[in-house]
């Protein structure tokens, strides 16, 4: 159980089943821009070393955030101060605009499992990315404490 939540808070047993590190493995998708939790996975994962992989992050980010995120160093930094991170394997849609996803990154994650049942999850981290059609890809263009809002999320190329 989660040990940020109180014993009385703690979500029933039921609401996730563990699964073997093969399935964990199998949900994972193939490297693809045009996938948004694949996007999403290469990003957080290219946070590692972010002087390494600067050019991949450019490439993954949407132009409109290159100065807010400078770096890099500050979201590899606030990844790697969470603990046991771990990532959802699938996204969800900002309401009313399917072209602007949310991807979940999880700490406290030390059991591959798939959830069973509608359960609030404590995020430690939401990658907001959009689709950029001109590109054919998916954008990384926040990420952070809080959803953006897709009116604030730039749609096309500036």
């Amino acid at each position: 159980m989660s040990e940020s939540l109180p014993p009385e808070d703690q979500p029933p047993a039921e609401w996730r089943r563990l699964v073997s590190e093969a399935e964990a493995q199998g949900a994972v998708p193939e490297p693809s821009l045009a996938d948004p939790v694949s996007v999403g996975m290469m990003f957080c994962e290219a946070l590692d070393d972010p002087g390494h992989y600067r050019t991949a992050l450019l490439r993954l980010t949407t132009p409109e955030s290159h100065a807010a995120w400078g770096d890099f160093s500050a979201a590899a930094e606030g990844l790697r101060a969470m603990p046991n991170v771990g990532f959802g394997s699938m996204v969800n849609e900002a309401v009313g605009a399917p072209d602007v996803v949310y991807f979940k990154v999880l700490s406290d994650v030390v059991e591959s499992y798939q959830v069973l049942d509608e359960q609030p999850v404590s995020l430690a981290s939401i990658v907001t990315l959009v689709w950029r059609p001109e590109r054919g890809q998916w954008l990384v263009h926040a990420m952070g404490g809080s959803y953006v809002k897709p009116d604030d999320v730039p749609r096309t190329a500036a």
